[in-house]
C-alpha cells in the first residue's frame, strides 16, 4: 500500500475569516474538520478517464480549477478558481491600503521630524531632570547619546557622506556643540545646515522605533508665554509599551501607533492572502491527482484530513494533515 502524507501550514488562517473567535473554538474544529472518505471504483467519471491525468494535475497546480475544467468537473473547478480570484483580489486590496498608509506616514514624518532639530536638541535630553531622561539611559543609568548607538542616520553635506555613529560625524558635532553637551543645552548647529538625509525604509522605521531619534520630533518641547521652549511633561512624557518605558509625544504616538501600525497590519493581511493562494494551489493539485491518477488507474483508495494544532500560539489551528492511502 502506498501512503502519501501532506502537511499544509497556515500563517495565520484566522485573518482570512476576519475573526480569531472561530479558530479559538477548538472543539468545533475537532468535531467538524476531521473528514474520512472512502472512494470506490463505482464513482469514477467516464469523462475524466479520457483526459490526460498529468495535464489535469499540472493545470490545477498552475491555476487552481483549470484542471477540473479540463476534465469536465465544472463545479469543483469553479470553486477553486473562485478562491484564486478572491485571494488575489483580497491581496491587491490590502496591498494598496498598506501603500496608502506608507505614503501618509512618510508625509507626516517629513513634516514633523527634522534632522536639524534632532542634532540641535539631543543635549537637552541628557539633563537628568528632563521627564524622559530615564528612557534614554543604559543599564548603568548613564545617558546614551545617538553616536553611542548601533543605529544611525546617513546624510550628505557638501559632497561628503556622514553616518551619525562614525567618528567623522562625532568629531564635527563635538567641535560644534561641545559646550552645549556639557551644559545640557540646545546647540546652534550651523555647520549642518543643508544636510540631505537618506530617507529610506530604515529611516522611517527608526524615528518611531528607537529612542535615540526622539529629539527630532517637533513637539518635544512646550512654549512659555514668551514663546520660549520649556521642559514639560505635557509635551514629552514616558509611555509604557510591551513592558518597556519609551519617550513619547503626541506626534510620535500618532505616527507610530496609527499610521505605521496600520500600514503593517494591511501588509500582514496581504501576506496572508499569499498563504491562502498556496493552500488553494496545493489542494487543487491533490484533488486532481486523486481524481485523475488514482481513480483512473482503478485503485481503491482512502484519504482523510485532520487539523494540526499549535496550543502555544494565539492561533490554535497551525495547519492541515492530509493522508492518502491506496
Amino acid at each position: 500500500m502506498n501512503i502519501y502524507r501532506i502537511y499544509i501550514y497556515i500563517i495565520p488562517f484566522s485573518l482570512l475569516l476576519f475573526s480569531k473567535n472561530i479558530l479559538n473554538n477548538t472543539e468545533l474544529i475537532k468535531e467538524e474538520f476531521s473528514v474520512y472518505m472512502d472512494k470506490s471504483q463505482s464513482q469514477l467519471n467516464t469523462n475524466e478517464k479520457n483526459k490526460n491525468p498529468l495535464l489535469a494535475c499540472t493545470l490545477s497546480a498552475i491555476i487552481p480549477g483549470t484542471g477540473h475544467f479540463y476534465t469536465g468537473n465544472y463545479k469543483r473547478g469553479a470553486i477553486y478558481f473562485g478562491v484564486e480570484l478572491f485571494s488575489w483580489s483580497y491581496r491587491s486590496h490590502y496591498q494598496d491600503k498598506g501603500d496608502d498608509y506608507v505614503d501618509r506616514y512618510k508625509e507626516f514624518a517629513n513634516e514633523h521630524w527634522s534632522f536639524e532639530k534632532w542634532i540641535q536638541d539631543v543635549p537637552i535630553f541628557a539633563n537628568p531632570n528632563h521627564p524622559v531622561y530615564n528612557t534614554m539611559t543604559n543599564s548603568d543609568g548613564d545617558f546614551v547619546y545617538p553616536w553611542q548607538n548601533s543605529h544611525h542616520i546617513e546624510f550628505t553635506l557638501d559632497g561628503t557622506t556622514y553616518i551619525t555613529n562614525e567618528q567623522d560625524f562625532i568629531n564635527v558635532y563635538e567641535d560644534e556643540c561641545g559646550l552645549e553637551i556639557d551644559d545640557n543645552l540646545a546647540c546652534n548647529t550651523v555647520d549642518f545646515e543643508g544636510a540631505e538625509v537618506l530617507k529610506d525604509h530604515h529611516f522611517y522605521e527608526g524615528i518611531s522605533k528607537y529612542d535615540m531619534f526622539f529629539a527630532g520630533w517637533d513637539d518635544t518641547q512646550c512654549l512659555d508665554d514668551n514663546n520660549q521652549p520649556i521642559i514639560s511633561e505635557n509635551c514629552s512624557y514616558s509611555f509604557e509599551s510591551n513592558s518597556t518605558t519609551i519617550p513619547m509625544t503626541a506626534n510620535k504616538l500618532y505616527y507610530q501607533y496609527e499610521l505605521r501600525n496600520n500600514a503593517n497590519k494591511k501588509y500582514d493581511y496581504a501576506e496572508n492572502a499569499l498563504t491562502l493562494i498556496f493552500i488553494n494551489h496545493a489542494i487543487s493539485f491533490f484533488d486532481s491527482f486523486i481524481a485523475n491518477v488514482i481513480k483512473n488507474n482503478d485503485l481503491n483508495f482512502n484519504y482523510y484530513t485532520n487539523p494540526i494544532y499549535n496550543y502555544g500560539s494565539e492561533f490554535k489551528l497551525k495547519g492541515i494533515n492530509i493522508s492518502i492511502l491506496w
